[in-house]
């Protein structure tokens, strides 16, 4: 690999937050994106995603359909977490809402997963309940 190069890390699910490797000019490198799926044709043509862009304060987010070679994973700053109420998952399965105190990593690659009622990820933190108690465990984001 050319010293120049960076490694590209290839998205390869659905949930995960990515960004354009190589942005146009006029276009924010730092733009962050959910990939909601993956379209693989077969016959030489090129696999296709459909990504929704992540932007603050947007009532209706945009969502594209590009080609999943343009994009790469995209490390997120979990730090914007702290102070938000929240729930997570405890290691024994146990649901717990409070104010979250800390992340585990200032930055990570971060998965989403859908299941009936939640969306669960990879990010852990530490929260506060109301009643006072300290719980440590993956954050979840509740429907």
């Amino acid at each position: 690999m050319n010293t120049l190069e960076k490694e590209i890390l290839r998205p390869n699910k659905p949930g995960q937050i990515v960004k354009f490797h190589t942005p146009y000019p006029d276009e924010d490198p730092n733009q962050l994106y959910l990939l909601l799926e993956i379209f693989e044709y077969g016959d030489d043509l090129k696999t296709a995603a459909t990504i929704k862009a992540l932007i603050k304060g947007w009532t209706f987010l945009p969502i594209n359909k590009v080609f999943l070679e343009d994009l790469e994973l995209a490390e997120v700053d979990t730090t914007d977490l702290i102070g938000f109420d929240s729930t997570l998952i405890t290691e024994n399965g146990k649901r717990i809402t409070g104010k979250i105190l800390s992340v585990n990593r200032e930055k990570q690659l971060v998965d989403l997963t859908k299941s009936e009622d939640q969306m669960n990820t990879n990010v852990r933190v530490t929260i506060q309940e109301a009643g006072g108690s300290i719980y440590e465990g993956d954050l979840t984001v509740m429907f």
